[in-house]
């Protein structure tokens, strides 16, 4: 009889008492949880988050990002909030579980808010450059007569480029399609200084790769067309330079 009583005062009152399993178990036999109901309400919020990173690619840029982060995670908080109250069954636990669990928000909540404040409006740095660039710093004028990109389409082969004169003006797009009409691979190398300072830039390798070819291939690639000048492109796999796979590119 002692036992008893011992045993019902135990589960007078379940809700301050986070060790009562057996008051616990109880509880949720009389709610009777909707476990199927929780489940479609998973599934509902998970294919709402992927109907979201369709409508928002992150391809558009940064407003998109910005656009769906805040939805994104008030449904991933709504998701643990469903598994941690019904599969975790703290809806039917101890309320000091509870409190715990509810400061862990408050604390997940503030930095959350202050996130959200900068990423929907963040700050304006000031910029350290000085006018006109940096002291000694040479920056291309711009050409009001560069024009729109321009395509310039040559073939590769052992070891020359068809054709092997080019042009472009100052600040236009320049996009390079390179046919690869040899038997091994070839690629387009544009030098960073014209042939007035640098007249055989593959001797020190001295260049970007805009585009690179395998064989029987056409690679593609793409610069802003430098200061005015006749810069030397070549070739950079090794020996096909200096057996004559190079060409002039001259930029007006």
């Amino acid at each position: 009889m002692e036992q008893e009583q011992s045993f019902q005062r135990s589960t007078a009152d379940p809700h301050h008492d986070p060790g009562d399993f057996v008051a616990e178990e109880k509880r949720i036999q009389q709610a009777k949880p909707n476990y199927v109901g929780v489940f479609v309400a998973l599934a509902i919020l998970t294919a709402i988050e992927i109907s979201i990173t369709l409508i928002f690619p992150s391809e558009e840029g940064a407003g998109a990002t910005i656009g769906r982060v805040p939805l994104l995670l008030f449904l991933t908080v709504a998701k643990a909030l469903l598994v941690i109250l019904y599969y975790m069954h703290l809806k039917f636990d101890s309320r000091l579980y509870s409190y715990f669990f509810g400061a862990g928000v408050l604390a997940f909540g503030l930095p959350f808010v202050i996130s959200m404040i900068f990423l929907m409006s963040p700050p304006q740095l000031a910029s350290q450059r000085h006018e006109g660039g940096a002291p000694g710093e040479q920056r291309p004028t711009p050409n009001p007569n560069a024009g729109p990109p321009v395509t310039l389409k040559l073939q590769g082969f052992e070891f020359e480029f068809d054709p092997g004169a080019l042009a472009a003006n100052s600040g236009q797009v320049v996009r390079i399609e390179l046919q690869n009409t040899g038997s091994v691979e070839h690629n387009f190398v544009m030098p960073s200084e014209p042939v007035a300072t640098l007249p055989e830039p593959w001797v020190t390798n001295n260049g970007t790769v805009i585009a690179k070819a395998p064989v029987a291939s056409v690679g593609k690639g793409g610069f802003t067309a430098p200061a005015p000048g006749d810069y030397a492109f070549y070739c950079n796999v090794p020996g096909h330079a200096l057996a004559g796979m190079h060409g002039i590119i001259s930029i007006k």
